[in-house]
């Protein structure tokens, strides 16, 4: 039976992709059954100053939004077909039940849906924490991408709304990105300060990047493993699903 359009009770809408008939043993007349489709959900996570001003940053950067739009266009048919969705939240909306369950949950259809979650700078510190707690609460973290993670000083702990233990994330893959800019500028004296995440194990992709440290786009774009970037294995894992 062809796909349809269905509205869960949280007032999402997603496709249907199959059907299956049953016939009970006492009854035999036939069962209808959903089955309930793929659909890859991508959460951009911003670091500090990204979606709002952080401290004295001024108007807000957006710089991991840049690196959602243009992920955006190139999943843009999928999303015509109902088959992803995405959203770009800041670090401070995933800290705590609350702001994840306002901020993240209403975008995900059914707990067995492929979760993506793509994170910069204190967004990825955040970001990871969120990948553990997601999966503790029953959903499937299909990627984790940091992208040059900071939150390891005192001092940023202090004046940032982010998680104070290090964190363990949980991903069936974790691609991290570390930039390290031929031509250092102030974003990354700024990422020094605050203490980037030194990550020695764990991802199954560990690279660095000759990019600046507010550069997102240019961290998830550029190549890490031969020709391929973190967008393009990002985007490969989401059509593996259909």
């Amino acid at each position: 039976m062809a796909g349809e359009t269905v509205t869960c009770a949280k007032g999402n809408t997603y496709k249907q992709r199959s059907e299956h008939t049953l016939t009970d043993k006492k009854d035999v007349s036939e069962k209808t059954v959903p089955i309930e489709s793929t659909k890859a959900v991508v959460i951009f996570v911003g670091g500090a100053g990204d979606k709002e001003s952080y401290y004295f940053s001024g108007r807000p950067y957006r710089n991991v939004l840049q690196a959602r739009t243009s992920f955006d266009t190139r999943t843009s048919t999928l999303k015509k077909e109902g088959k992803y969705e995405s959203t770009w939240v800041g670090y401070n909306d995933v800290r705590g039940k609350k702001d994840i369950q306002r901020s993240v949950l209403g975008l995900i259809p059914y707990k067995s849906c492929p979760v993506y979650i793509v994170g910069h700078s204190l967004g990825g510190w955040n970001g990871a924490h969120l990948t553990k707690i997601m999966s503790d609460w029953g959903y499937k973290i299909k990627m984790l991408i940091t992208l040059d993670p900071v939150g390891e000083g005192a001092l940023v702990w202090l004046g940032s709304d982010i998680y104070m233990d290090k964190p363990s994330p949980v991903a069936e893959n974790w691609i991290n990105i570390k930039a390290t800019p031929s031509t250092p500028d102030s974003s990354d004296g700024v990422a020094d300060f605050g203490e980037k995440w030194i990550i020695d194990c764990g991802p199954s992709i560990n690279a660095n990047v000759d990019a600046n440290h507010y550069n997102a786009s240019a961290l998830f774009a550029r190549p890490i493993s031969g020709a391929k970037s973190a967008s393009d294995l990002l985007f490969e894992s989401i059509m593996s699903g259909f």
